[in-house]
C-alpha cells in the first residue's frame, strides 16, 4: 500500500511531502529513478517553499508523467485531459490543492512531529486509486486476495458493513443519528469515500449514508477516519435502528420539533440500549404531523405531532361558508344544527383549522402526540395502530417508547417483528401493557436477558 510506504518516508526517515509521494511511488511502482533522479522532488515541499500548490500533489504529476506520458506531452493522446482529472480529483479528496489551506485543514499542532502526515497519507492513497483505475493492466504480478469468509462478512455486517457480492469490498452504512449530520461530518464522509471507498455515496431509506466499494482491509483505517468527527458505522442487525426524522417546524405543517426529540431517542435508545439483542429489527420514526412524509404508520413505533381541536361552539354563527370547514384537508367540520362539529373519532389533529374562524371559535387546542405501533413495511406490511391516547410531553413518549422496546424485548419471539408480537398477543392486550408501568418493575431482568 502506497500509503505505508509514504508514512515511513515522512515519519521515519524525515522527508518532505512532496520527496516522499515521489520515492514511495519509485518503490511500490518501480520506476527506476536513483538518487539525483528522486531530488527532482525536493523543491516541492511546503508548497514549493512559499505555501502554494501542495508538494505531495506536484510530485504526483511527476508520477503521472512517469507512468502515463509517451516522449512528448502534448503528442501523448489524453494525458493533458488525465493530468487535469488528477487534480480535479486531488481537490476533491482533500479539499484544496493549497499547501497553507491544507495545512489548516489538516496538519499537526506546533511541536507534533506527525506535522504534516495526514496530508501525505490521504495524497498517497489518492494517487494510489488514481493510479489503479488508469492502468489497463495491475501495477503488480500480486495474487489476487484470498474471499473473506462467510463468518468474517456476518461479523462486518453487525458494524454495518454490508458485502458486495462475490467481492472483498464492503458498504459502510454510516449512521447519522436522525439524518442530520455537521458541514465537518459531511466532509469527514467525503474524504473516507474518496479515501477507502470507490468516491461515492449513498443514501438510505433511513438517512444514514452508505459508503459504497470499502476494501476489506482498509475498514479498520475506515473506521477510525470517520471516529475524528465521532461518527461511527451501524444500523443493522436485531436491534433498535437509527431513528429517521422528518424536518418538523422546518415545514410550514410541522406541530413539533422532531429533530430535537428525534436525537433525544437516538442517545436514549440508539445508543443507550446498543448492546440490547432483540427478536428482531426494531425502527422508529418521528413525524411532524400526520401528513406521514416519513412514516411512522410503518414503522415499528411512530410518533406524530399533535393539535386536537377544542372548539367553543358557543361563540359559532353558523356561517353559511365556515372557514373552518374550509381549512380542513379531509373536509371533516360540519355546520350542525347552526353550530360547527368536529367528529373527535375521525379527526386526524393536523392543526389546519385551527385559528382560521373569524370569531374565534377554534382558538384552544391540545398539543400533543399520537404514538403508533407495530407497522412494517416490506414483502409481508403492517399499518401500526395508533394507542388510543394523546401524548401531552416529551417524556412520555419516551416513557411509552422504552416500555415498547422492553415489551418486545419480553414478550417477542425470535425472529418475529413487533406486528407479529401484537397480532399475537393483541392488541388491547398490548396498550394496556404500555399505558401501566408494570414492565418498568422487570426492567433489569429483561435487559439482563437481552444483553446476554
Amino acid at each position: 500500500m502506497l500509503r505505508k510506504i509514504a508514512n515511513d518516508f515522512y515519519m521515519n526517515q524525515n522527508y518532505n511531502c512532496g520527496e516522499c509521494i515521489l520515492r514511495a511511488a519509485n518503490k511500490a511502482y518501480d520506476l527506476g529513478l536513483d538518487e539525483r533522479a528522486l531530488k527532482l522532488a525536493s523543491g516541492f515541499g511546503a508548497g514549493m517553499g512559499c505555501g502554494n500548490t501542495c508538494g505531495a500533489l506536484s510530485a504526483a504529476m511527476s508520477v503521472l508523467s512517469l507512468l502515463f506520458c509517451g516522449d512528448k506531452a502534448h503528442e501523448t493522446e489524453g494525458f493533458k485531459e488525465l493530468c487535469a482529472e488528477y487534480v480535479d480529483t486531488f481537490k476533491a479528496s482533500l479539499g484544496s490543492d493549497n499547501c497553507e489551506e491544507l495545512k489548516a485543514r489538516y496538519r499537526y499542532p506546533e511541536g507534533d512531529d506527525r506535522r504534516c502526515l495526514i496530508t501525505v497519507e490521504k495524497a498517497a492513497d489518492v494517487l494510489e486509486a488514481f493510479v489503479a483505475s488508469h492502468q489497463s493492466e495491475p501495477a503488480s504480478d500480486a495474487p489476487s486476495e484470498a474471499p473473506v469468509s462467510a463468518d468474517e462478512i456476518k461479523r462486518l455486517k453487525g458494524l454495518g458493513f454490508l458485502n458486495n457480492k462475490g467481492t472483498n469490498r464492503f458498504n459502510a452504512r454510516v449512521v447519522t443519528g436522525n439524518g442530520r449530520i455537521t458541514t465537518a461530518q459531511a466532509r469527514c464522509i467525503a474524504d473516507a469515500a474518496a479515501l477507502y471507498g470507490s468516491g461515492q455515496i449513498a443514501m438510505t431509506t433511513r438517512l444514514s449514508q452508505e459508503v459504497i466499494g470499502v476494501e476489506y482491509d482498509k475498514i479498520p483505517d475506515f473506521i477510525a477516519y470517520l471516529a475524528k468527527e465521532g461518527l461511527e458505522t451501524g444500523g443493522t442487525g436485531a436491534k433498535i435502528r437509527p431513528v429517521v426524522s422528518c424536518k418538523g417546524t422546518t415545514c410550514q405543517y410541522g406541530l413539533i420539533d422532531t429533530y430535537a426529540l428525534s436525537e433525544k431517542i437516538h442517545h436514549l435508545f440508539y445508543k443507550g440500549y446498543r448492546g440490547l439483542t432483540l427478536p428482531h429489527k426494531f425502527k422508529i420514526a418521528v413525524g411532524g404531523c400526520p401528513n406521514n412524509c416519513v412514516k411512522p404508520s410503518l414503522n415499528d413505533f411512530g410518533i406524530y405531532g399533535q393539535r386536537v381541536p377544542q372548539p367553543n361552539t358557543d361563540l359559532c354563527k353558523g356561517c353559511k361558508k365556515c372557514q373552518i370547514e374550509a381549512a380542513c384537508p379531509i373536509s371533516l367540520p360540519k355546520v350542525v344544527d347552526g353550530k360547527v362539529f368536529i367528529d373527535p373519532d375521525k379527526c386526524n389533529r393536523c392543526g389546519r383549522c385551527l385559528h382560521k374562524c373569524p370569531f374565534h371559535v377554534n382558538e384552544d387546542y391540545i398539543a400533543g402526540y399520537s404514538i403508533v405501533i407495530g407497522g412494517r413495511w416490506g414483502k409481508k406490511v403492517a399499518m401500526g395502530q395508533r394507542i388510543p391516547k394523546i401524548f401531552t410531553t416529551e417524556e412520555e413518549v419516551l416513557a411509552t417508547l422504552e416500555k415498547t422496546i422492553l415489551f418486545f424485548a419480553e414478550q417477542g419471539q425470535k425472529g418475529e417483528r413487533l406486528s407479529d408480537t401484537i397480532h399475537r398477543i393483541g392488541f388491547e392486550k398490548v396498550t394496556k401493557e404500555l399505558l401501566s408501568d408494570d414492565i418498568l418493575s422487570r426492567k433489569d431482568a429483561i435487559v439482563g436477558n437481552a444483553l446476554k
